[in-house]
């Protein structure tokens, strides 16, 4: 009985002592839960920052390209939003911004609990508007706000670029990033992001029932730094309109192309151009046809006009990232490096006069059986008449195909399947070509150039992927798919061989400096907000290749004559006061059969001391010497201190 009473009396001491803590529970979870959560909530400290105004953009003369101005902004902070308040908030709210509920809804929802986030800036009247009806807008505020402004409107948009809000691939690589605050998404907005954003100011308060109740000192914000461009505006502008110019000039010239019967596939629609300072590989001008205003970035672009840019390529900066085959440019490497190889002619040719260097230039070269599969006649469309014996000057002037095609052939014919068989490809590469150049922009492309190596790996790749087409077929079941005839196409600058407007610039730079490669720079340097230089932005040594100094004053003399006498005599036919100091070459590359040829011109200025290389590059705009080289005579003649003459037609020329 004893045992009995004790176990029952433990028992009832169990019962009470769980009925006293469940019961307490419940007074802690149920009664007193919101005392408590108010507690924890009043002890959390709420971050509200606000935004630094990013760094001004200004050119190498110190003119103001972008800057920032404080506008009126709605923010709304949910901190100060009971869920009862949100629906009635959402609706009065877009109605005064004329914006969709259900946009503003969504914006809401994605800040998160206690999340603040910006709805749009707007004008003087809405911000007035706005803060007469604060008393029915819960958690809602009037704030001014840094704005992007861009000066320059179109101009120089591939090198500046545009802001826009963090991605989520942005905000998993920079965690740190604040997803209302925009950020650079091309070019130099983008590359010199972390130097123009600043340091946004930081307010910290507990909040009691939708009341601050505690406040820290506020940090204020601190203005990013400011970036000074090598560019020249007003050089810029000139290039810009001289492109806009020369797409205008080619369809005009297909006009009477088709009139005349003459084939024409498309209509001129894209260009570039690149002005590089030789000496220090600084960035002087950059420009891609057609553009876009960043401005319309600024507050965010809708999505017909950001269609409508796409469609046209407008975001694509052709002056680094489009890749054509270029052409007769190239034939002023091939003609440094037979000078500087000494590389042989096939001494067996008809047309070939291997001792005195002399090469029959008569519009037609024929190979016999360099292998199966392989091209065994080749016409110089541009100059099917008799050109008579050259050597490499004569060549150059006159852009011989012939002649440089026989360079091709003897080194293939010479160094077949050895390691010499490159030596065209390896100087290339060496000159820039094949890999980025380091410009510091967005989106540069590689090319390529073409050898046996890469032409195995992509028959390799081709085998086990058949519904890929990166070599002929018929390449496939030959023992290799690289032949002689693509050794020969790429001493001209064709075949599969493609390179950017900034890679032929540099190695231009390179021919004419006494080689050094370096990597091209569009910032001069980075200044704070009280004018020190913090950063000098220095184009880096990447290396040096040997050119010898007779090498390098031939070229120049030849490319002096291409301009005063050869391929581009006519174009430069008006250039005024110091055309025997200017050079250049032109270029027409060929892409496919149902395309136009692109244009191609490079100028180097002055000839007796360079300091600048000028590229351009019209898509698919015909003729080098008829299109491309007056423009770079425009832009030629304003370098050169000259009377810029308008740009007209020039000779049908390679």
């Amino acid at each position: 009985m004893k045992f009995a009473l004790r176990l029952t009396t433990l028992g009832i001491v169990f019962i009470v002592m769980f009925s006293v803590i469940g019961l307490r529970l419940w007074f802690v979870q149920v009664a007193e839960g919101p005392s408590f959560a108010l507690a924890a909530e009043e002890l959390t400290w709420i971050e509200k920052s606000s935004f630094a105004p990013r760094g001004d953009i200004y050119d190498r003369n110190g003119k103001l390209l972008v800057t920032s101005q404080l506008v009126p902004a709605v923010v709304i902070d949910r901190t100060f939003v009971q869920p009862e308040q949100k629906e009635r908030l959402v609706q009065r709210l877009a109605a005064i911004l004329g914006i969709d509920p259900m946009e503003l809804g969504d914006m809401y929802e994605e800040a998160g609990i206690n999340g603040r986030f910006q709805v749009s800036t707007v004008s003087v009247e809405t911000a007035y508007t706005t803060t007469e009806n604060l008393d029915e807008l819960p958690g809602v505020e009037v704030v001014t706000v840094p704005e992007r402004v861009y000066l320059a409107g179109p101009t120089l948009s591939h090198v500046i670029g545009h802001l826009g809000l963090p991605s989520k691939e942005d905000l998993e690589e920079h965690p740190d990033l604040d997803p209302n605050v925009r950020i650079g998404k091309l070019g130099v907005e983008s590359v010199y992001d972390e130097y123009l954003q600043g340091i946004s100011g930081l307010v910290e308060y507990r909040v009691r029932q939708g009341e601050i109740i505690d406040q820290r000192p506020p940090r204020e914000p601190e203005p990013g730094d400011s970036v000074v461009l090598n560019i020249d505006l007003e050089l810029q502008e000139l290039v810009e309109l001289a492109l806009e110019e020369a797409v205008s000039l080619s369809n005009s010239v297909k006009d009477v192309d088709r009139a005349e019967g003459v084939e024409v596939f498309s209509e001129t629609k894209r260009a570039a151009a690149v002005v590089l300072d030789v000496n220090t590989f600084e960035v002087l001008a950059l420009a891609s046809h057609p553009d876009f205003d960043p401005q319309l970035f600024v507050t965010g672009v809708d999505d017909q006009t950001f269609e409508a840019l796409t469609e046209t390529l407008a975001f694509n900066n052709l002056a680094i990232s489009g890749l054509y085959p270029p052409a007769s440019t190239f034939k002023a490497i091939t003609y440094t490096v037979k000078l500087e190889e000494d590389l042989p002619f096939d001494s067996e040719r008809d047309d070939v006069d291997a001792a005195n260097g002399l090469v029959h230039c008569d519009g037609t070269f024929v190979v016999a059986e360099l292998e199966d599969g392989s091209q065994q006649v080749k016409r110089d469309w541009y100059y099917p008449r008799e050109l008579g014996w050259l050597d490499i000057h004569g060549a150059l002037q006159n852009s011989c195909n012939i002649y440089f095609w026989n360079v091709g052939n003897g080194t293939w014919q010479a160094y077949k399947e050895t390691p010499r068989e490159n030596i065209l490809q390896d100087w290339a590469k060496d000159l820039g070509y094949g890999s980025r150049t380091g410009v510091d922009l967005t989106a540069e492309a590689s090319g390529i150039v073409p050898t046996r190596e890469l032409f195995n790996e992509w028959a390799a790749y081709q085998r086990e992927n058949p519904g890929t087409r990166l070599l002929e077929p018929s390449r496939l079941e030959l023992a290799s798919p690289w032949l002689g005839g693509d050794l020969i196409d790429f001493a001209i600058g064709q075949g599969a061989f493609t390179a950017t407007p900034m890679q032929v610039a540099t190695s231009y730079a390179v021919l004419v400096n006494g080689g050094k490669v370096m990597e091209p720079r569009v910032v001069k340097e980075i200044v704070d907000s009280e004018g020190n230089v913090v950063v000098t932005i220095s184009p880096e040594l990447v290396r040096t290749v040997d050119i010898s100094s007779a090498t390098r004053n031939s070229l120049l003399s030849d490319l002096n004559l291409v301009v005063n006498s050869g391929t581009a005599s006519t174009a430069f036919a008006d250039f005024g006061e110091g055309v025997e100091n200017v050079g250049g070459k032109t270029g027409t590359g060929q892409s496919s059969k149902s395309n136009d040829n692109h244009a191609w011109f490079v100028g180097i200025a002055p000839i007796d001391n360079p300091q600048y290389v000028i590229v351009v590059l019209i898509e698919e705009g015909g003729s080098g010497g008829r299109i491309a080289a007056p423009v770079g005579r425009h832009i030629m003649q304003y370098l050169m201190g000259n009377e810029v003459t308008p740009i007209v037609e020039g000779e049908k020329a390679q």
